[in-house]
């Protein structure tokens, strides 16, 4: 799931940001106490925020959103007073504007990433944070840089595609009209973005999905291509309303190629109860 890989990006990162040797954790044998000190008082507050989520977590892998709040509640006391006593120590805003974005708090979280950013320019993850939040209040000139900076500073992390990807699609229009690409560009950009995500990480069926619909978010799509991403996908899911779907956008696909008759022979294939309505109004679509 794309949440867990979220999650699998801040779980643990203060160690991520020591080894990525943005000078924010002191190696213990350095003699740096009050860093280290820092470090491990940061790193239980980090511990504890997933025991939290842990106990929070439900069978279908959400969370119980107010039990996690309670639990947060007592942290966010904890978090304040750390800071108070390590006002210049950037991980500690990184963990607490998670932790804040998290319990819903995205624009407290965002001023927790923005002074994490001031003192020290080159963490990925806030990068990401900061992209997320420009998109949520409808700024995606401003997201760009910040997700295209995030790749650059971790370009083997697959989610930071995706986001680019994503916002390529959803803001085209926008960044056309100012000029910011010419078509043809920003089409190319927004598929090898997916196509990126896909390719670091082929066991994430949400990215391998998400590429196969990119192309319908460009001008001049390639539909023999769509079809081979479709089709990649078939082996991978289980029968039912998951393949059934894929057959779905096979025809539609099909359709939009002018190969009715291929769209005809796949719908056949759609028995679903749950999937008539979108076989209905592709079969409207026949000739």
């Amino acid at each position: 799931m794309i949440l867990e890989s979220c999650r699998r990006l801040t779980i643990g990162i203060l160690m991520t940001m020591g080894v990525a040797g943005h000078g924010l954790v002191a190696d213990e044998n350095t003699g740096d106490e009050t860093n280290t000190l820092a470090f491990r008082n940061l790193q239980r507050l980090v511990q504890e925020e997933e025991r939290i989520l842990s106990h929070a977590r439900e069978p279908d892998g959400t969370y119980d959103i107010e039990q996690v709040q309670r639990g947060f509640q007592d942290l966010v006391r904890e978090y304040e007073v750390f800071l108070a006593d390590n006002p210049d120590y950037a991980a500690g805003y990184v963990a607490y504007g998670l932790m804040l974005d998290r319990a819903g708090e995205t624009r407290i979280a965002s001023r927790m990433f923005m002074r994490a950013d001031e003192l020290d320019p080159e963490i990925p993850v806030v990068k990401n944070q900061l992209g997320n939040y420009m998109v949520e209040n409808d700024r995606p000139v401003h997201a760009l840089p910040y997700f295209l900076t995030a790749i650059e500073l971790e370009p083997e992390e697959a989610l930071y595609y995706y986001q680019l990807g994503n916002l390529l699609a959803e803001y085209r229009d926008e960044f056309l009209g100012r000029g910011m690409y010419e078509a043809a560009v920003l089409d190319e950009q927004l598929q090898k973005a997916f196509r990126k995500a896909r390719e670091l990480t082929p066991d994430e069926i949400a990215y391998a999905y998400r590429y196969a619909e990119s192309y319908y978010d460009v001008e001049d799509p390639d539909w023999d291509a769509a079809l081979e991403a479709w089709d990649s996908l078939t082996g991978r899911l289980r029968p039912g309303v998951e393949l059934q779907t894929i057959y779905l956008q096979q025809a539609n696909v099909h359709l939009l190629n002018d190969d009715p008759g291929k769209a005809t022979e796949l719908l056949e294939n759609v028995t679903e109860p749950a999937l008539q309505s979108n076989k209905e109004r592709l079969l409207e679509r026949l000739p």
